[in-house]
């Protein structure tokens, strides 16, 4: 009797086994998805769960509402321990489990929107990642309901250096040194303050001033000459139809 039981254990044991591995991410596909070099661990960690029995619909949408709404006003809507505690407590899953799940669901979606992945890249991606095929519907209807909002709030608030807020100069002429007594040599003197509060104060020679000025004009022309360019008009259209492509076609 004991050993019937523990024949029984081990299948059961077996057939878990079998079902972990069918949910998880197939090894080698890392290059053909839209992570490529490699599927982030915390998306490989996070796709066994989303087939967990514990993840119901109602909880896998409350999930993305969280997620996308975290995406789209980091600020004022930021995921927070009180909001991992309380998925967890719904779902049964525990906290590392939970905040897995959230950190996963979140480096698919911003990956895409940062990519500029086509929807439907992400949709055959994720199928072939073993996600669900109810909640990459799912994903794939927020992206493209909320593509526009979450496109703005990535490059809103993205990692940068301070951005220039002011700018001012003014001219200065040497009139004489140590060495001469006549120089009238101009120089330009530039205070500049970023977006960080800092203010910095330089000086630069009339020379290169000029070289400055010269530099700054041709790069505004050939921008203006490349974006007048034919090509480049088709190439824009291109792009906003290609983002306006229904899911499940190329």
């Amino acid at each position: 009797m004991a050993s019937r039981w523990k024949k029984a254990g081990a299948a059961v044991k077996i057939q878990n086994a079998a079902i972990k591995v069918l949910a998880s991410v197939p090894h080698g596909i890392d290059g053909d998805t839209y992570f490529s070099p490699s599927i982030p661990p915390a998306v490989r960690d996070c796709v066994p769960l989303l087939s967990s029995d514990s993840v119901t619909p109602e909880i896998f949408k409350g999930v993305l509402e969280l997620t996308t709404n975290s995406l789209v006003r980091p600020k004022s809507s930021p995921i927070l321990i009180p909001q991992i505690e309380s998925l967890s407590a719904s779902s049964g899953l525990s906290f590392s489990d939970a905040s897995a799940l959230l950190t996963g669901l979140v480096l698919i979606i911003s990956t895409a929107v940062r990519n500029k992945t086509k929807v439907s890249v992400v949709q055959r991606n994720l199928k072939a990642m073993n996600v669900p095929e109810e909640q990459v519907k799912a994903v794939v209807d927020s992206l493209r309901a909320l593509r526009s909002a979450l496109e703005t709030a990535a490059v809103e608030h993205r990692v940068s250096a301070p951005k220039l807020s002011s700018f001012k100069w003014r001219v200065d002429v040497v009139i004489s040194t140590d060495a001469l007594s006549k120089v009238f040599r101009p120089t330009i003197l530039a205070e500049t303050t970023t977006s960080d509060g800092k203010t910095r104060t330089f000086e630069v020679p009339i020379e290169q001033f000029h070289e400055l000025r010269y530099n700054v004009a041709k790069v505004l022309r050939n921008m203006e000459e490349v974006e007048r360019h034919p090509i480049m008009r088709l190439a824009f259209q291109a792009d906003r139809e290609a983002f306006d492509k229904d899911g499940g076609k190329e």
